[in-house]
């Protein structure tokens, strides 16, 4: 097989009420992956900030000046605030709840592929039509996107963070993996939620008790299964986002890489994972893009304020 490169974001969070300057780092993110010419972008989810269509509609500008909105050149898997949106307020914290309570999901679901329908073209589906799984054929590599976004419960998914692959998605999922006519290409999932096992801090401190909300409020159920099925079918590498960090992991024999430190990494840090696709091996490099620095206005001379 050629080689094939594939630049890897997540979690951009766009908004047009909230955080308005991750439009701005954005931009510049996809402007200096333009100048990579990469084969293909993948964004695994939490494309908007609130769920909102205007940040959708902000989301698809964004990708069609980019000259990114072709089934051929990009991928995208929903997030959760794709669906339930986010706290962004203190007072958001009261009512949270209660809008996750509210959520159509499925239409939400429906509306998240419609704003970026280009990326859902020539797509195998398994046994439903339905956004998630698919898989896309690129050439020696299969990309299948995942929908992890659990729905709404008061105990497993209180504030709509926490994920879950169903079993209904996960028999489609197994269904296109083992898919005869796909045997013999490198696979690749993409998923939003994260497969990190994190330490526990010591007890007492403000990090254990934080480290306990993470837990609770930012958990993949049903892990266990996925590894198994993961390395059963041969799956070669997993892309993911959800923890807003870039980088590289192993877990259970299957290497994962985060991108959710796109925008919003350490240090208000913008980085991207390069990641090339040779006949042997999988490589990936972080890309870090320094922050743009604003003109400093040089001060007239003496002449100069004297004409003025």
């Amino acid at each position: 097989m050629d080689s094939f490169t594939i630049a890897h974001i997540s979690d951009l969070h766009l908004s047009a009420e909230h955080k308005r300057f991750n439009l701005r780092r954005a931009r510049r993110l996809l402007e200096e992956i333009g100048r990579r010419r990469v084969d293909h972008v993948v964004v695994t989810g939490d494309i908007a900030a609130d769920a909102d269509r205007r940040e959708f509609e902000i989301a698809r500008g964004l990708f069609r000046n980019s000259g990114l909105l072709d089934p051929e050149k990009l991928s995208l898997v929903i997030g959760n605030h794709d669906v339930f949106g986010g706290v962004h307020m203190p007072e958001d914290i009261l009512t949270f709840p209660r809008r996750c309570r509210q959520t159509e999901y499925s239409a939400h679901v429906e509306e998240f592929r419609g704003y970026f329908h280009e990326a859902f073209e020539r797509c195998l589906y398994g046994s439903h039509a339905k956004p998630f799984p698919y898989a896309k054929v690129l050439g020696d590599v299969v990309l299948f996107g995942v929908n992890s976004v659990a729905h709404y419960s008061a105990v497993k998914n209180p504030v709509g963070s926490n994920g879950d692959v169903g079993d209904g998605q996960y028999r489609r999922l197994k269904q296109l993996l083992e898919a005869p006519e796909l045997r013999g290409k490198r696979k690749i999932v993409l998923i939003h939620h994260h497969f990190h096992k994190y330490p526990s801090p010591a007890e007492g401190t403000l990090h254990s008790v934080w480290g306990a909300i993470e837990r609770r409020t930012m958990k993949l159920h049903g892990k266990k299964r996925l590894f198994q099925l993961f390395r059963e079918c041969g799956v070669a590498l997993v892309l993911h986002g959800h923890v807003h960090l870039n980088g590289e992991y192993g877990r259970k024999g299957i290497q994962f890489l985060n991108g959710g430190g796109s925008l919003l990494g350490p240090g208000n840090r913008m980085s991207f994972n390069l990641i090339d696709i040779g006949p042997e091996s999988i490589e990936n490099r972080i890309i870090t893009i320094p922050e743009e620095q604003p003109a400093v206005p040089v001060r007239p001379s003496v002449p100069e304020l004297q004409a003025a």
